[in-house]
């Protein structure tokens, strides 16, 4: 879980701007690898990251700086997970009658980003993604609704956090084939003072602390999350919510 939860935040620092099936193959190429040593004991965690880095900034110094440069955690996360095929669709429809057009495919991917109108919890977040539209229903001249959904149950889904005022759902419910499949919060990355920390949250639902400059190798455990409300989980250590990561169980 530590491994999977830092691959996020440092290893993230790989991938930003090659062109797209470039950059996706070369960090998958690069993980694999570098996992597979991990796993094998043939490397640390650390080591194995520092390469990956490494690799990245000779092709890339610009976009993969050393030293203090910083970067988006948001923009490297959405480069890590983007897929390889479309994963959404949409279709207008009309909420007053039964007017709809053809599906077609949405440019959703697996990282969600706030909008102004911000959802009461990011449960309430996934039920209302939909896009703009100033369209009119040709059939009764009602506004147009363009509601977007996965084409299946994604494995991994990553909320871009902003507001001080949404409640963290614990987990996240989609229905597929007639059942319930259920994600769970998995992860949650903070950021302050230039610093990233991380909470990783085990299948046991204990809740388990890191930050590479003081615990190290090593995660404080901090209880079982259904100890944790909204108000402690956007923030750790004096540091504020960044990103939340849904895994399915």
């Amino acid at each position: 879980m530590m491994l999977s939860s830092q691959c996020y935040l440092k290893s993230s620092l790989l991938t930003q701007s090659f062109g797209l099936e470039d950059s996706r193959k070369l960090i998958n190429k690069l993980l694999s690898a570098c996992f597979k040593k991990y796993l094998n004991g043939q490397t640390s965690f650390e080591t194995a990251r520092d390469t990956i880095r490494h690799g990245l900034y000779l092709q890339h110094p610009i976009q993969f700086p050393y030293g203090t440069r910083g970067t988006s955690v948001a923009a490297l996360t959405s480069a890590i997970l983007a897929p390889n095929d479309c994963v959404a669709i949409s279709s207008p429809e009309c909420a007053n009658c039964d007017y709809y057009e053809p599906t077609m495919n949405d440019r959703l991917e697996f990282i969600l980003y706030e909008k102004e109108d911000m959802p009461k919890s990011t449960s309430h977040w996934l039920c209302s993604l939909e896009h703009e539209t100033h369209e009119k229903c040709p059939d009764c001249a009602c506004a147009l609704k363009q509601p977007i959904t996965f084409k299946s149950v994604p494995n991994v889904l990553v909320f871009e956090i902003n507001s001080r005022n949404i409640r963290i759902s614990k987990t996240l419910k989609f229905v597929q084939d007639g059942g319930a499949v259920i994600l769970d919060v998995r992860g949650l990355i903070y950021h302050g003072d230039f610093h990233f920390t991380s909470r990783i949250i085990g299948n046991d639902n204990n809740v388990w602390h890191h930050d590479g400059m003081t615990t190290r190798s090593t995660c404080e455990n901090e209880g079982d999350l259904d100890s944790f409300s909204t108000k402690k989980l956007l923030k750790s250590k004096g540091k504020r919510l960044l990103l939340v990561i849904y895994a399915r169980a």
